[in-house]
């Protein structure tokens, strides 16, 4: 069982709750994700207690605001890393503040794969929705033991609904699914290994699996469907220290 470092992971919880608020003040949108998005967004399955460590935060901003977003964290006091924003800054940033590294993502969440955040920043005050928080770690093909903490956390919080309320959209879930076979087999997947490890949450889990298998299909999801796993279907994220 991992030893949880509760004094870091309430120290970055504290910090994510100011960078927030702090970019608001200054007309940016700002949201978090990540350990720290999905425990604020669980209040009543996880209470106080952070329920993993957590190493680093993760924030989404709007395309377009690289600039903002530069101004809003160097006003705070957060070191750019330069060489990198330089490189990436159009998609992906880093500042490192008094507890570490802030990941900023801009405009979309890519990591095995690309899920468009522009329209679903503003559903939520302090975090991405849950929805999309669960679609982060669903996304994730070699799926770790902090990914199945997080999911775990989600489901176990948020009914099922329609729309944008404080809920899993499986309206949403299945438009997305429906149209990009390779991110249907990733989530897939992963539904799969929450299911097998928590059986717990099999029923959850099988909730959404028929989600998944009966949403319309769109003649996108058709055609790279017959490839298949023939073709790798996901990206290889990057590791950044």
């Amino acid at each position: 069982m991992e030893h949880i470092d509760s004094h870091r992971s309430d120290a970055l919880v504290e910090e994510g709750r100011v960078l927030v608020a702090n970019a608001d003040e200054h007309g940016l949108t700002m949201r978090l994700l990540g350990g720290v998005g999905v425990f604020l967004h669980c209040p009543r399955t996880l209470g106080h207690h952070a329920h993993r460590t957590f190493k680093d935060l993760d924030v989404a901003v709007p395309p377009g605001s690289t600039s903002q977003t530069t101004s809003v964290m160097t006003g705070a006091g957060y070191e750019a890393d330069r060489r990198f924003n330089a490189m990436q800054d159009d998609r992906r940033m880093i500042f490192y503040g008094p507890n570490g590294k802030v990941d900023v993502f801009v405009g979309d969440f890519a990591m095995c794969h690309r899920l468009a955040l522009t329209d679903r920043l503003a559903l939520d005050p302090m975090t991405l929705t849950a929805t999309d928080l669960l679609l982060t770690k669903l996304q994730v093909v070699e799926f770790n033991q902090k990914d199945l903490d997080d999911s775990a956390a989600l489901l176990a919080e948020h009914e099922f609904g329609e729309g944008d309320d404080d809920h899993i959209d499986k309206a949403y879930l299945a438009r997305l699914l429906g149209d990009d076979w390779g991110l249907w087999r990733t989530v897939s997947g992963s539904l799969a290994t929450i299911a097998e490890r928590l059986p717990q949450l099999a029923g959850r889990t099988e909730a959404l699996m028929q989600v998944a298998a009966e949403a319309p299909k769109s003649r996108r999801f058709r055609m790279r469907a017959r490839i298949g796993e023939r073709k790798l279907w996901y990206e290889q994220p990057d590791e950044i220290a």
